[in-house]
C-alpha cells in the first residue's frame, strides 16, 4: 500500500490493530494445535491469553500517549520528498541526512528516490517518532561510474513539530554547483552588500481551511527598502494584479518566506517578483517561464506543503561590482604618522561610496617586525599569522595619555615623506606606544574588554607577546640564537607570561598594542560594511622562517625548503620567498587546525580574502635551503618519473650526463671572460670528457652567494649569476635516497646549456618526458591534494574567496576553484588562453575578479611605457581599436579605455589598483609612473614604500576624477 494513498492517522490506528489481532491469532493456533489438555497446555493457553490482553493493553497505551490527528491519537507523520531533475541512462536519485533512513551521511545507505515521469523524483519517509528536525541534500548517484555527486550547499534543514500534520510534502529544486549567484550566501553579500535596510515580517493567509502551502526562496540578493513577494494567477496570489501580491518575510534572511492556506489542492503558476511599500505594488517581476506548481497531483492526506524554491531569476542579469586595491601601508591621510592606519580606512570607505565603489582590497596586515630594517617591509614575511602590524595603530585614538605635540611633531617629519620611511615609522611609533601604556597599563590590564579579548586570543596572543619580547632581549628574531629558549615550550610561556614574571610587564606591551590594533580594525571594517562596502583581505600561502608560528610549532613546516615560484614571463629565473614549505599530512591530522583557527581569525576584520598562490594548495614549488633562485625547485608534491621509464621512451640514461652540471671550456668562457682563471681554480674541478664538475662544497648556490659577499674573498660579484646558472645546468633532479632511481625533471630543460649540446633526437624525447610531467601525468594527483586541504579552509568561514591562479597553472585548477565557489583573477597581459596575447572578454568566467595589473607589476602606464614597443602597438591595435602609431606614454585617455573595457567585462567584479584609476586624471596622476609601483618580485631587496601622493581628504574631495569614475561605474552598472 502507498503510504501516500491513505490518511495517516487512519493507517496507524489499523496498524496498532493488526499488532494485538495478529498476536492473539497467534496464541489460538498455538492452542488448537494440541491435542491432549496437559498442565503445559493449559501454561500456554493462560499465556496466549495474556499475550492477547497485553498486546491490547499496550497498542491503548500506545494510542493514549500520542497526539491527535484526523480523529485518532498518533504520534507519526510522513515526510515525501520530491525534486526536479533530468537524469541520463544509469543515474538515479538519492537522499542523503543526518537519520538513518538517510544513511547518517553515508552515501552509500542514502534513500532512493523513484522516477515519476516527466523529470519528477520522489521519495516517501515514515515516522514512527518525529524527529526535532530533518537535515538532507540531493545526490546523484552515477551507477556507470559507481559516483556520487552532491547539489551545491549547506544541507537543507527542515524543523519538525508534533502538530506539523500527518503528512508533509516537500517540493525542492535541484541546487547545481555552478549557479551564478553562489558567491552571494558569503559574508561580503549577506553582512556587507545585501545586507537588508530592513526586516519584513511574514503575516500568513488562513482564510483557506485545506492544504498549508508554505513557500520559502533563498535570496541574498536583497534591494533596500523592497520586500519579496509572489504573484500568480489564483486568487490568494493575486490573480497577476501587481498590486495585490502574496509577501514574503526575511526574518531568516537570507530565506524569504510565508505561508497560506488553500481550500483544496490546485495547479497554478506563478513569479516572484520585488514589492514597493511605497507604491503599494510590485515594480519588477523575475524573469524566465513561470513557475509552476501542480498541487492536484498531490497524494491525498498531504496536510502541508513546503515549496523550496531557488534562484530568483533576475531580468536584470548578473550582478557586477567594482573595487579599488590599495595597501594600507600606501594610505596618506592629514592625520596619518609617515604611513597608513587602520581607521584611515574609514575615510578609504568613505571615498569608495562615494563614487559607487563596492569593494577595498588590501595587502597582508600582519605584524612583519622581525630585523627593524627596511627588509620588514615585505607584507608576506609576517612573524605571525595572527598578530596586527604595529605600523598601523593610531595613536591619538589611544585615549587622553597619547602624548599630542610628540605626536603632531612626528607627524610633520614623517608625512614630509613622499614613501613610507618602514624603519623611521616603526621606531617613533613603538617608542610613542610605550611612553602611553607605561601609564595605561594598571586601567587596561583590568579592563574587562581586554580581559574578554585575552581569553578568545590567548592561543596564539601569548606565545606571539613572549616571541616578541625574546626578540627584542636577543637582538634578533632567529630564535636558534636565543639559547635556552630557542626550543618553545609551554614552560616557557609560564616563565615569561604570568603576571608575576619580571617580564610580564615589557611581554604584556604587546597585548596592549595587539587589543588597540583589534579594536581599530574591527572598527573601521564595521564602518565601510555600513556604508556597503566590502574590506578583502589577504592570505599569504607561506610563513616567514623565523616566526613565532614556526617556533611554536616546528612540526607543522619542513624548514629545509623554501617554497617560491618557477619562472615566468617577469621572473626568468623563478622566485624564491624563503618560507618553509608546509608538512600538510601532518597538518591533515587534526583537520587542518592551523589553518582554520587562521580563517576564523581573518574574519575578525574581512568579509572577503584573496588566497595568494592558491596553486599551493595543489602543490608548492619547493627549493632546497641551499639554493637561492628558484630556478633550482621542483613541484612538491609531485609523481616523479621512474628510471625505467627512460629506456621506455628509447632514451639512454646516462646519470651523470642528465643529473649532474655539464659544463664544457666554451660555457666557462662565455659566463666569465676576464675572471675565467678565478673561477676554475675556486670553483672547478676536473670531470669527464674534456668537461668540469663543480667541488663538493659548492653544489649550492647559498654557498657561493656566502663566499662572493665575504670581502676577504675578493671575488668579483660579477661572476654569481653565471655560478648560480651553472649549478641548475642539469636535466633531471634526482629525488633523494632514491638510489638513482627517481628523478624530477628539471623544468625549462630545453633553455639549459646541457640540453642544447644533447643530440636533436634526444632533446626532443627528453622533452616530451618534460612536457608530460609538467602538463599532463600530475593533474589528477594535484587535483586530489588540493581537495584535501582547501574544502576545510572554506568551510571554517562565511567569507568570499578570492584565489590568485596566476602563473603556471595547472588544468585541474579551474574546475576544483568551480567546485568551491572559489573566485580567479583574470589580469589583462596574462592570457591564460595560449591562443591570446592578451586577456579576452569571451575566456572570462563570471566568478572571476578582473584586473589590469596587481601590487607585483607595473602599473597600466608603467607596463606601457616599459614593455616592447611591438608589444604595445599590437595592444593599442587589437583591444584597444586605436589608429596609427600607439602613444609613447599612456595618456589619460588610454587608461581610461583599459579601465571600460574591465568595468565591461562578464567578471563579477573589477578591481582596480588606486594607481590606475588615478591614471584617467591628467591632473591629479603621478608625473612619474615609476613612483606607482608597490613591488618588483625579481629583487628580493625591494622596499615596498609606496604612500598615495594625495591624502584621502583631497581624494574625497577631487570632483572632477570622482565624478568621471562614477559615472563610469553607473555606465557599466557597477555601482
Amino acid at each position: 500500500m502507498h503510504l501516500g494513498t491513505v490518511p495517516l492517522g487512519r493507517l496507524y490506528f489499523l496498524e496498532c490493530v493488526w499488532i494485538f489481532s495478529s498476536q492473539a491469532n497467534l496464541a489460538i493456533c498455538s492452542s488448537n494445535k494440541r491435542s491432549k489438555h496437559t498442565l503445559t497446555d493449559r501454561f500456554i493457553d493462560k499465556y496466549s491469553l495474556d499475550i492477547v490482553f497485553l498486546s491490547i493493553v499496550s497498542a491503548l497505551l500506545y494510542l493514549a500517549s500520542c497526539t491527535k490527528i484526523n480523529g485518532y491519537e498518533v504520534d507519526t507523520m510522513t515526510i515525501t520528498f520530491q525534486i526536479h531533475y533530468l537524469t541520463a541512462w544509469g543515474q538515479q536519485l538519492a537522499i542523503t541526512g543526518n537519520l538513518p533512513e538517510l544513511g547518517n551521511g553515508n552515501p552509500e545507505q542514502a534513500l532512493p528516490m523513484h522516477y515519476i515521469g516527466g523529470g519528477i523524483w520522489r521519495a516517501a519517509l515514515p515516522f514512527n517518532k518525529i524527529p526535532a528536525s530533518v537535515e538532507y541534500k540531493y545526490l546523484l548517484r552515477d551507477d556507470n561510474t559507481k559516483s556520487f555527486v552532491a547539489e551545491w550547499g549547506d544541507s537543507r534543514k527542515v524543523r519538525l513539530s508534533r502538530n506539523a500534520g500527518e503528512s508533509l510534502f516537500l517540493k525542492d529544486a535541484w541546487r547545481p554547483t555552478d549557479h551564478p549567484d553562489h558567491p552571494f550566501y558569503s559574508a561580503a553579500f549577506e553582512k556587507v552588500i545585501f545586507k537588508p535596510s530592513q526586516t519584513f515580517k511574514s503575516v500568513a493567509i488562513k482564510s483557506g481551511s485545506g492544504l498549508s502551502v508554505r513557500f520559502q526562496i533563498r535570496l541574498a540578493q536583497s534591494n533596500p527598502g523592497l520586500q519579496l513577494a509572489i504573484l500568480g494567477n489564483i486568487p490568494a496570489l493575486g490573480n497577476w494584479d501587481l498590486a495585490k501580491p502574496f509577501l514574503l518575510g526575511n526574518q531568516e534572511y537570507p530565506l524569504w518566506s510565508s505561508e497560506l492556506r488553500l481550500n483544496e489542492p490546485t495547479d497554478f503558476e506563478y513569479k516572484y517578483g520585488w514589492y514597493d511599500p511605497k507604491q503599494g505594488r510590485i515594480i519588477e517581476l523575475e524573469g524566465g517561464s513561470n513557475r509552476r506548481l501542480e498541487g492536484a497531483a498531490l497524494d491525498e492526506g498531504v496536510s502541508t506543503l513546503l515549496v523550496n524554491d531557488e534562484y530568483y531569476a533576475n531580468p536584470k542579469g548578473n550582478w557586477k561590482g567594482a573595487g579599488v586595491a590599495i595597501p594600507v601601508f600606501s594610505l596618506r591621510s592629514e592625520q596619518g604618522l609617515g604611513v597608513g592606519e587602520f581607521l584611515d580606512l574609514k575615510r578609504m570607505a568613505d571615498w569608495a561610496s562615494k563614487v559607487g565603489l563596492k569593494l577595498i582590497q588590501v595587502l597582508p596586515v600582519n605584524d612583519t617586525t622581525a630585523n627593524f630594517n627596511w627588509m620588514d617591509s615585505y607584507p608576506y614575511s609576517a612573524i605571525s599569522v595572527f598578530a596586527l602590524h604595529p605600523q598601523f595603530l593610531n595613536l591619538e585614538a589611544l585615549g587622553e595619555n597619547a602624548p599630542k605635540r610628540k605626536i603632531a611633531a612626528a607627524r610633520k617629519k614623517l608625512n614630509a615623506s613622499t614613501t613610507v620611511d618602514y624603519p623611521e615609522v616603526a621606531r617613533i611609533k613603538t617608542e610613542i606606544a610605550r611612553e602611553i601604556y607605561a601609564k595605561d597599563k594598571n586601567d587596561f590590564l583590568a579592563n574587562p574588554d581586554f580581559q574578554t579579548y585575552f581569553k578568545d586570543n590567548k592561543h596564539w596572543l601569548e606565545p606571539y607577546a613572549v616571541f616578541s619580547y625574546l626578540r627584542d632581549l636577543n637582538g634578533a628574531v632567529d630564535f636558534n640564537q636565543w639559547g635556552a629558549h630557542a626550543k618553545f615550550s609551554p614552560k616557557i610561556l609560564k616563565e615569561l607570561a604570568t603576571p608575576e614574571s619580571v617580564a610580564y610587564d615589557q611581554v604584556a606591551f604587546f597585548y596592549f598594542v595587539q587589543y588597540h590594533l583589534d579594536k581599530q580594525l574591527r572598527e573601521a571594517s564595521a564602518y565601510a560594511a555600513s556604508l556597503g562596502v566590502v574590506l578583502k583581505g589577504d592570505l599569504p600561502i607561506g610563513i616567514y622562517r623565523y616566526s613565532v608560528d614556526a617556533w611554536v610549532a616546528p612540526h607543522l613546516y619542513n624548514m629545509e625548503g623554501q617554497a617560491g615560484a618557477p619562472p615566468d614571463p617577469f621572473s626568468d629565473n623563478g622566485q624564491n620567498w624563503g618560507f618553509p614549505t608546509y608538512r600538510w599530512e601532518v597538518m591533515a591530522e587534526d583537520n587542518y587546525l592551523w589553518w582554520r583557527q587562521r580563517m576564523q581569525h581573518l574574519a575578525r576584520y574581512f568579509s572577503a580574502y584573496r588566497i595568494d598562490h592558491i596553486l599551493g594548495f595543489f602543490r608548492i614549488w619547493d627549493i632546497p635551503y641551499k639554493h637561492i633562485e628558484g630556478l633550482p625547485g621542483i613541484f612538491n608534491p609531485a609523481i616523479p618519473v621512474e628510471r625505467n621509464e627512460f629506456a621506455s621512451r628509447s632514451i639512454d640514461f646516462d646519470y651523470r650526463r642528465f643529473c649532474l652540471p655539464h659544463i664544457t671550456e666554451s660555457d666557462l668562457q662565455e659566463l666569465f671572460g676576464e675572471h675565467i682563471d678565478f673561477v676554475k681554480q675556486t670553483f672547478f674541478g676536473p670531470g669527464e670528457f674534456g668537461t668540469y664538475s663543480f667541488l663538493p662544497q659548492w653544489e649550492g648556490q647559498r654557498a657561493i652567494q656566502a663566499f662572493i659577499e665575504n670581502p676577504e674573498n675578493n671575488a668579483s660579484a660579477d661572476i654569481q649569476a653565471g655560478l648560480f646558472e651553472l649549478v641548475a645546468n642539469v636535466l633531471l633532479w634526482e629525488v633523494p635516497g632514491s638510489d638513482q632511481q627517481l628523478f624530477h625533471p628539471r623544468i625549462m630543460m630545453d633553455k639549459t646549456r646541457s640540453f642544447k649540446k644533447l643530440p636533436y633526437q634526444q632533446q626532443q624525447r627528453l622533452f616530451d618526458l618534460h612536457n608530460d610531467y609538467f602538463f599532463r601525468r600530475q593533474d589528477e594527483f594535484w587535483k586530489i591534494q588540493a581537495m584535501k586541504k582547501l574544502p576545510a579552509l572554506k568551510a571554517s568561514t562565511d567569507m568570499l574567496i578570492c584565489g590568485e591562479d596566476l602563473g603556471m597553472v595547472p588544468a585541474t585548477v579551474p574546475g576544483v576553484m568551480k567546485e568551491l565557489g572559489i573566485l580567479s583573477l583574470e589580469i589583462q597581459r596574462m592570457s591564460k588562453n595560449p591562443a591570446t596575447e592578451f586577456l579576452q572578454a569571451v575566456d572570462i568566467p563570471y566568478w572571476s575578479v578582473c584586473s589590469p595589473s596587481t601590487h607585483d607589476m607595473s602599473t597600466i602606464r608603467g607596463w606601457w611605457e616599459e614593455s616592447e614597443r611591438g608589444q604595445i602597438q599590437r595592444f593599442f591595435e587589437q583591444e584597444l581599436h586605436g589608429v596609427g602609431e600607439a602613444p609613447i606614454s599612456c595618456e589619460p585617455a588610454i587608461a581610461q579605455a583599459i579601465i571600460d573595457q574591465h568595468l565591461n567585462w562578464p567578471s563579477m567584479w573589477s578591481v582596480f589598483p588606486l594607481q590606475d584609476l588615478l591614471a584617467i586624471n591628467g591632473e591629479i596622476r603621478l608625473v612619474n609612473p615609476d613612483d606607482e609601483r608597490i613591488n618588483v618580485p625579481a629583487n628580493p631587496k625591494h622596499h615596498w614604500c609606496y604612500r598615495m601622493h594625495l591624502t584621502l581628504e583631497n581624494l574625497i574631495s577631487a570632483k572632477t576624477f570622482n565624478d568621471t569614475l562614477a559615472e563610469m561605474l553607473q555606465t557599466h552598472g557597477r555601482n
